[in-house]
Parts: C-alpha cells; sequence; structure tokens
C-alpha cells in the first residue's frame, strides 16, 4: 500500500531535473547568468528558485530584466 504524501511533507530525494538544473549551472557565479542558462533550458520560476535558492518572485524579476535587455541589442 502507497501511502499518499501530506501537505508540507517534502523528504524525498529532489527530481533529477532539479538535480540536473544544479549540475548546469554549478560553476556559474551571477545569479543573472544562472537564470539565463537554466530558463533557456526550459526551467519555470519555480524550478530556478530552488536552484537558486531564491524567492520565485526575485527570478520572475531578474528574468523580465534579462529579456528586455535583450530585446534592446537586437534593436542597436
Amino acid at each position: 500500500m502507497v501511502r499518499k504524501k501530506e501537505k508540507g511533507e517534502d523528504h524525498g530525494l529532489p527530481s533529477l531535473a532539479l538535480v540536473f538544473g544544479y549540475i548546469a549551472v554549478k560553476e556559474l557565479q551571477r545569479l543573472e547568468d544562472r537564470i539565463d542558462i537554466l530558463n533557456r533550458l526550459g526551467y519555470g520560476n519555480l524550478e530556478i528558485a530552488r536552484i537558486c535558492g531564491r524567492d520565485p518572485t526575485v527570478i520572475a524579476t531578474l528574468k523580465s530584466r534579462l529579456k528586455r535587455r535583450r530585446r534592446g541589442r537586437r534593436r542597436a
């Protein structure tokens, strides 16, 4: 019989996707670089926040800032 996981009970191993995310950005120092790579790999704000140890709202703000910088470079 498999026991259902209770809300707030998260003592298992991290998912492979999160582990791969950690590995992908472990050498990068700047948070913006980590966010950029993880975003390009298809991770969402919640996953990026868990990998980087930040709040998801911070991740969303920095992703928006990165997007604006890219748009500015294309126009120049």
